[in-house]
């Protein structure tokens, strides 16, 4: 398999799971991506360095721990601040230790006002799903554009 585009893969500094990215970079492969997974604990520092140094097509942000709402704002508005990185940044999964709608919803609009293009939350039903068409349309647009136009 050619991968034609790169996905960086990474966390918040606070949250040492590394299953979710250990499934989100098989996931990103086997769509077609390159992934580069920086792993667990990743400090912001290291994400934006790696930015400025190598330009990735997204920016994948995966969190277990119920912080991402706090560390993941942050993250955005450095990236978006401090890189020239202009493509889609996300993030999605636990994204606070909450699970009422109206938390979820107010969480992921922070975010999205932070700098990220999405926020898939795991309490929000069908995210993962819309997760996956994103990313692939993205990779493979020609093939959505046609799916739409067919509906």
């Amino acid at each position: 398999m050619t991968f034609s585009k790169t996905a960086l893969l990474t966390t918040v500094p606070s949250d040492s799971h590394s299953w979710n990215l250990v499934f989100m970079e098989f996931l990103l492969t086997d769509i077609g991506y390159k992934v580069e997974n920086l792993g667990p604990n990743t400090p912001m520092d290291e994400v934006i360095a790696r930015l400025n140094r190598h330009p990735s097509a997204m920016v994948v942000v995966s969190t277990v721990n119920g912080h991402g709402y706090i560390e993941g704002a942050e993250l955005a508005l450095r990236i978006r601040s401090e890189t020239k990185h202009t493509d889609g940044v996300y993030i999605g999964g636990k994204i606070c230790t909450e699970n009422d709608p109206q938390t979820i919803a107010r969480h992921s609009a922070t975010l999205r006002a932070a700098g990220f293009d999405e926020v898939f939350d795991d309490s929000v039903a069908n995210s993962f799903d819309a997760f996956q068409e994103l990313v692939s349309a993205q990779l493979y647009p020609e093939h959505y554009l046609e799916k739409r136009v067919a509906r």
